[in-house]
């Protein structure tokens, strides 16, 4: 977008704060302009709380794929039901026909911004990380929605440490059925290069497995401070090195990582889904038993500081 489309927005975005929202929801502030929506800090005027208000970017309003997507996050992230998964507690439509949705409001700051800002996270912060991800995914996985997206950006990191509840899934608005096809001859292939699994840069189904993929990727950049298919240059060599490339060792941290996490994260990235771990529980069972995580497993530290 140029800066005159970017400024007309966001002066937009700013005129709608003072309205109200299907007569319930009294916009009060700004909290960020994203790729799909806006979104604003807003209180319930029946029930006095306060939200997160996403409302569908202007320049996708009148797309209908856009705003299937926006729906579709709506309707994955409400039917799940997890602790590490963002809550959106109503959706309806701005004046009858721009779709909005209400979350949670959280405080925070993303993973994305916590590895730019620290340069990765110490290995039991990590470890945590992955198993509170693992917790909600398989939760997601239990009701056969895939997420399709998981990336540093779309999780939120709650609360002053990163420990169990403090771990918050966002956006599933890609997310698919289990095993539904990822794509048709001539569709653009959906997600973020850096994080996608072969199967999907090949247009293959998707299945639990895929997000095992990603955050595998998650894990290794939250580890290093970089993804691991990186290779500095455009999506299509990104796509060649997902697919053909073994995953590099993991260095650079800013601690030892020890032997059986850095082989955990290897399984996940996995080129082929069914040499992976089963499934996001097995995931699971395997941080516990390497007693890393914070408050899981004998001796281990239940203060995990940011």
């Amino acid at each position: 977008m140029d800066d005159t489309r970017s400024s007309a927005t966001m002066v937009a975005a700013v005129s709608r704060i003072g309205t109200t929202v299907d007569g319930k929801y009294k916009l009060r502030s700004l909290l960020g302009v994203g790729g799909m929506g806006i979104v604003y800090e807003a209180e319930h005027l029946y029930l006095g709380r306060n939200v997160a208000l996403k409302i569908i970017h202007p320049k996708y309003a009148d797309t209908h794929d856009a705003v299937a997507r926006f729906l579709n996050e709506a309707r994955a992230a409400g039917t799940i039901g997890h602790r590490a998964i963002v809550q959106v507690l109503d959706a309806g439509f701005v004046d009858g026909t721009t779709p909005y949705l209400v979350m949670e409001k959280l405080e925070g700051e993303t993973l994305a911004e916590r590895i730019t800002r620290r340069g990765g996270l110490r290995v039991a912060q990590a470890a945590m990380v992955l198993r509170e991800l693992m917790r909600g995914l398989g939760a997601a996985h239990a009701k056969d929605i895939v997420h399709c997206d998981l990336k540093p950006p779309n999780v939120l990191l709650v609360g002053r440490k990163i420990d169990v509840g403090a771990v918050k899934i966002l956006d599933f608005g890609i997310s698919r059925i289990s095993k539904q096809p990822q794509s048709k001859p001539g569709d653009v292939v959906m997600g973020t290069p850096l994080y996608m699994s072969p199967e999907q840069v090949k247009g293959a189904a998707v299945t639990a497995s895929t997000d095992l993929f990603a955050a595998g990727v998650v894990t290794f950049e939250a580890l290093t401070g970089r993804p691991p298919f990186d290779g500095g240059g455009g999506k299509v060599e990104v796509f060649v090195r997902i697919l053909r490339d073994p995953p590099p060792p993991i260095v650079g941290a800013r601690e030892q990582v020890p032997a059986d996490l850095a082989a955990l994260v290897m399984s996940l990235l996995a080129k082929a889904p069914e040499d992976r771990p089963t499934s996001a529980g097995d995931v699971v069972r395997t941080l516990d038993a390497m007693g890393i995580v914070p408050g899981v497993g004998p001796g281990i530290a239940t203060d995990v500081k940011r």
